[in-house]
C-alpha cells in the first residue's frame, strides 16, 4: 500500500496547483468512469439508472441522474451496492450513521483506503506538517479497535509507518485518560470538534496545560466562537475539514488551507452540487450540498444529499491553488451526555455502540436537565428484537445513568432546528 498511497499524494499533490479548467476536465472524466463502473456492475445503480445509462460528458451532466438519499442506502442490501468482483476479504465493513441517526453500511476497499491517505498527506503537508511531527488523530470506535477500523493501519510496510508516527485515540474514552499523553507533547491534534470542548474542560478541572501547533477540526460545524477557544486554550492554529464518511472521509470533501480564506473543493476526487428546489445555486448563494465521490469503487456513492446546507464561490484563493472554493457550511450539531461527576460520554461513542443494530431504522438519543436519557428508536426488523439489544449496549454505554427507549415511528428535527442525534438539555 505504501507504494499506491505515495503514488496518490504525488498526483493530488501536482493537481491542487492546476488551473480551474484543467481540474474540471479531470473530474468529468473520473466521473464518466465511476458513473459506468456504477452501473455496470451494481444492481443498485442499474435498476436506478434504467435500461440506457444517461450520457455524461461533462460535471454538469450529473444532473442527468437521480439523487439518493440516507434512506435510499440504508433500505437496500448492502450486496445490491457493492460492485461485482470486489474482493470482500480485503474490505472493511463500515457503519456509519452521521448526525442523521440513519445507520449505512459502506465498504472501505485497499484502493479508496490509500488514496483517502494521499489527501491526507498533501492536508497535511499544506500545513507544515511532516514526518517527524507527533500526530494524534482521535477516532470513532473503541479502544480495542482504533487501529482495526482502517484498512490504512493494518497494511504492511505502511501500517507499520502510520502506527509508529501517529497515536490514535478512542472517542469512546474520558479524555482524562488522554491526558497524560499530550503531557508529553503532540504537534497536531486532530479531532472532532465535541472532544476539543470536552478537552478544554478537562484541562480546566485538573488545571493543567496542553498545546499544539495545529489543530484540526472535522465532523461538525465549527463556529467562530469554538476556534477561537481552541486557538486561545491550547495555542494552536486551527484548520477545519468538511467531510462525509461514506463519501470522502470525514474531512476530505473540502478543507482550510493556510489562507483560511475558505474551504477548498477536493474536486479532483469528489463532485459537490450545491441545490435550491433541484436547481444548482449561483455563487454567493447557498444551497443544499449533494455529494459524489470519485474513488469508492466497492460501493458507489453517487448525488447523496448530506443534508447540509453551503455557499459556492467563484473567487480565487491567495494560496493560488485551483481548487474551487465554498464557506458557510451549516450542519452538524451534536453534543456530548454529560455525567453528573463531570464526565463525559462522546456523542460518537453513543454512535459507535447504537448504529449497527440489526434492524434499527433510525435513533435519536436525548438526555434532560436532570440527566435521564431517553432513547428513541424507529425500527424497521422485529421491534421486540431491536429493543432487547439497544437495551443492552445502553446498559453497557450510559451504566449510572438513568435511561429509558422509546419506539417511535418518526424521528424529525424541530422546525427550524437542524437534526441532533444526541442532545443535552444539560447545561454546563
Amino acid at each position: 500500500m505504501i507504494i499506491q498511497v505515495l503514488k496518490n499524494w504525488r498526483w493530488l499533490s501536482r493537481t491542487q496547483w492546476l488551473s480551474r479548467e484543467e481540474l474540471m476536465s479531470i473530474q468529468a472524466q473520473k466521473l464518466r468512469a465511476m458513473v459506468s463502473h456504477a452501473y455496470n456492475t451494481t444492481a443498485f445503480y442499474k435498476r436506478l439508472y434504467g435500461p440506457t445509462l444517461p450520457e455524461i460528458q461533462t460535471s454538469r451532466d450529473i444532473k442527468k441522474l437521480p439523487l439518493i438519499t440516507k434512506e435510499h442506502l440504508r433500505s437496500v442490501p448492502l450486496e445490491e451496492r457493492t460492485a461485482v468482483g470486489t474482493d470482500l476479504k480485503r474490505c472493511l465493513k463500515r457503519t456509519t450513521s452521521g448526525t442523521s441517526g440513519i445507520p449505512v453500511v459502506i465498504l472501505e476497499d485497499p484502493a479508496s483506503a490509500a488514496y483517502v491517505e494521499g489527501l491526507s498527506i498533501r492536508r497535511l503537508w499544506a500545513y507544515g506538517v511532516r514526518p517527524w511531527h507527533k500526530v494524534v488523530r482521535v477516532v470513532s470506535g473503541s479502544p480495542e479497535k482504533v487501529y482495526t477500523e482502517n484498512i490504512a493501519d493494518l497494511a504492511g510496510l505502511w501500517g507499520s509507518f502510520r502506527r509508529n508516527r501517529v497515536t490514535r485515540l478512542s472517542l469512546a474514552e474520558d479524555p482524562r485518560n488522554h491526558l497524560e499523553i499530550f503531557k508529553k507533547g503532540v504537534d497536531v491534534l486532530f479531532a472532532f470538534v465535541t472532544y476539543y470542548r470536552a478537552l478544554r474542560e478537562v484541562c480546566e478541572e485538573r488545571e493543567v496545560d496542553i498545546n499544539f501547533k495545529i489543530a484540526i477540526t472535522a465532523g461538525e460545524l465549527l463556529d467562530s466562537a469554538t476556534r477561537k477557544m481552541i486557538s486561545d486554550t491550547f495555542g494552536a492554529e486551527v484548520f477545519d475539514g468538511y467531510g462525509c464518511v461514506e463519501v470522502a472521509a470525514p474531512s476530505h470533501l473540502a478543507w482550510e488551507c493556510p489562507s483560511h480564506y475558505a474551504y477548498h473543493i477536493n474536486v479532483d476526487s469528489v463532485v459537490l452540487e450545491f441545490l435550491k428546489d433541484g436547481e444548482e445555486v449561483s455563487p454567493g448563494e447557498s444551497g443544499e450540498v449533494v455529494a459524489t465521490s470519485l474513488f469508492r469503487w466497492a460501493t458507489p456513492v453517487i448525488r447523496y444529499r448530506l443534508g447540509d446546507l453551503a455557499t459556492p464561490l467563484d473567487d480565487e484563493c491567495p494560496c493560488g491553488r485551483g481548487l474551487p472554493l465554498l464557506k458557510n457550511i451549516e450542519g452538524r450539531v451534536v453534543d456530548m451526555i454529560r455525567i453528573p461527576d463531570g464526565g463525559f460520554i462522546s456523542p460518537y461513542a453513543v454512535m459507535e455502540t447504537i448504529q449497527d443494530v440489526e434492524g434499527l431504522g433510525q435513533y435519536k438519543v436525548l438526555q434532560r436537565s436532570d440527566y435521564s436519557i431517553e432513547v428513541m428508536v424507529k425500527a424497521v426488523g422485529d421491534v421486540e428484537k431491536v429493543v432487547a439489544e439497544v437495551d443492552r449496549r445502553c446498559r453497557m454505554l450510559f451504566k449510572t445513568l438513568d435511561y429509558r427507549i422509546k419506539v417511535v415511528d418518526k424521528i424529525e428535527a424541530e422546525r427550524g432546528k437542524k437534526f441532533k442525534f444526541v442532545e443535552s438539555q444539560v447545561t454546563s
